[in-house]
């Protein structure tokens, strides 16, 4: 679904509206968002929702509230992307106001599961391991993973996975970008894990790797600013063997 925009699976989503309302934490059913999301100050229902605010174009932080952004709490920063353009439209529904509640990825889904947000939304895959913890909404995107490179390097060519034999490569611990490097380790090196995209983004300059994993919504968004680097979206099964599983975006709640 490489060419389906976000900005259509964020409206697909309100029609998963009863999906979320109808899921609720294995672990702390009270914080349910129909259930259990607390009130504010003026009485209205407020739907607490985590993410990082620093994974575009899914979400980041910004220092004004300008096109629509959203206060992050406990901040003077706002919070946008696609995540929050979701949130928004689930809390228009719902008839709830919004808190947008920024943590880091490995804080995602505790936080769920205690009961400290209600829901995430963070362009999290809905695999087997996590859907032991927390229930999830139905799907709203399916993420295909790419590989991004520099546009002027020994890999800029590569149509397979195969191609990148003697690379480098790397992503973020704990996703399905970094895990989908063990299929490549008998021909390329999977390095050490890092942080963020920036510093994915550096150690390729730095030529430190030759290049990294995401999925094409983030490497599209990376590109905006990296003009010199390149998007490998591989087709046909040439790439990285991953189950819908793996590539489906959903809510845990």
């Amino acid at each position: 679904k490489t060419g389906k925009s976000l900005a259509a699976a964020c409206l697909a989503v309100v029609l998963a509206v009863s999906a979320l309302t109808a899921c609720g934490s294995k672990n702390a059913a009270e914080s349910t968002p129909a259930a259990g999301a607390e009130a504010n100050g003026g009485g209205e229902k407020v739907l607490k929702v985590a993410m990082e605010c620093s994974y575009a174009p899914y979400n980041w932080t910004q220092p004004t509230d300008a096109n629509g952004a959203v206060a992050i709490s406990g901040g003077s920063d706002f919070a946008y992307g696609y995540d929050v353009m979701m949130a928004k439209k689930i809390c228009d529904e719902l008839g709830y106001d919004l808190e947008i509640v920024k943590l880091d990825w490995d804080s995602l889904v505790p936080a769920v599961q205690s009961g400290k947000v209600d829901c995430a939304i963070a362009g999290m895959s809905i695999t087997s391991e996590r859907s032991q913890s927390v229930d999830f909404s139905d799907p709203y995107y399916n993420a295909n993973i790419v590989a991004v490179v520099a546009a002027d390097g020994p890999y800029a060519d590569a149509v397979n996975v195969t191609d990148f034999e003697g690379a480098t490569l790397t992503s973020t611990l704990n996703t399905v970008w970094y895990d989908v490097l063990d299929q490549i380790t008998d021909y390329a090196k999977k390095d050490a894990a890092l942080d963020t995209f920036a510093s994915m983004v550096a150690a390729v300059h730095a030529g430190k790797i030759d290049g990294f994993t995401c999925d094409m919504p983030s490497a599209k968004s990376i590109l905006v600013s990296n003009p010199d680097l390149k998007i490998i979206d591989f087709e046909g099964g040439t790439g990285f063997e991953v189950s819908n599983e793996e590539t489906d975006l959903g809510i845990p709640c």
